[in-house]
């Protein structure tokens, strides 16, 4: 991430504008995924920043911290989630960190694991950053420049803004404070509104992702929507196995399945079915 300009500088803004919130706080890094996070709780003035996850981005912090003043305030945990243990004693956090996210929001992502840190760690009333996702669908007209694959595996690629066929809808909406369980599975009933006169050939599945500020506003840090500045995070495209043609203004009714499973390569399997056509298009990741 560390190469991603636009997310770098979006939490590095967001961070610095609410130091207060980590001054003298201890934080968990929960991935440690580019070391970013870690390295800004710690220029915020956390007292301890324990980092879970990749040990090679925790190691590249540790290096760049060795010689400053700040060096002993982060600290490496190995092993999983489910066996260390808080050093010193100490029970609880007041902060977790996490670039938790994946492309379609759960391929490849640490949602579960923030969700179990949570439930583990975090005290009552303690903060996750980032803590709110949007999870959207739009449907893809025939100037998708993306070629379809010969197998029903969604493809992981930004799509021009004039590819996009019908008006976005919001499957679901994810806040990791207040979220009562880890998410498994969830099914979602949608319909999307054509804009023009086309061809449906895919659906295209994005997100936007925001955090509650110090003062308990929400703030929206970055979207990997078609007309936002791209960013290593992608949207995935579901293709149609039957390309539909749709009317201006026409109504597209579908269902949307969603499950995170261990035995999927990137930890999740995505259903679509549009319901005005006689068959099921079912694609998993």
């Amino acid at each position: 991430m560390l190469a991603d300009v636009l997310i770098s500088n979006v939490y590095s803004h967001f961070i610095a504008k609410n130091a207060a919130l980590f001054k003298d706080k201890i934080v968990l890094d929960v991935g440690c995924r580019s070391g970013l996070l870690s390295i800004l709780a710690v220029e915020s003035g956390a007292v301890k920043v324990f980092a879970v996850g990749n040990m090679q981005s925790a190691k590249h912090v540790t290096q760049l911290l060795a010689d400053g003043e700040k060096a002993e305030i982060f600290e490496p945990l190995t092993g999983s989630l489910s066996q260390i243990r808080l050093p010193s004693g100490l029970r609880k956090v007041d902060i977790i960190v996490s670039e938790w996210m994946g492309n379609a929001l759960f391929a490849d992502s640490l949602f579960c694991d923030v969700i179990y840190a949570r439930d583990k760690w975090l005290i009552k009333g303690g903060w996750i950053i980032p803590n709110i996702a949007q999870l959207y669908i739009v449907g893809i007209g025939s100037q998708l420049s993306c070629p379809k694959p010969l197998t029903s595996t969604p493809v992981d690629a930004y799509v021009e803004p004039e590819s996009v066929l019908t008006q976005k809808f919001l499957l679901k909406n994810f806040n990791l404070n207040t979220a009562n369980e880890i998410l498994e599975y969830f099914q979602v009933d949608f319909k999307l509104r054509a804009l023009r006169k086309d061809k449906l050939c895919a659906c295209l599945l994005y997100f936007e992702i925001g955090c509650t500020d110090a003062k308990g506003s929400l703030q929206k840090l970055f979207s990997i929507a078609p007309e936002a500045p791209r960013t290593h995070l992608q949207p995935t495209l579901l293709f149609l196995q039957q390309v539909d043609d749709v009317a201006d203004q026409e109504l597209v009714a579908g269902r949307f399945f969603l499950a995170l499973t261990e035995f999927s390569p990137r930890g999740v399997e995505f259903g679509l079915d549009i319901v005005r056509r006689p068959k099921t298009d079912v694609v998993l990741k």
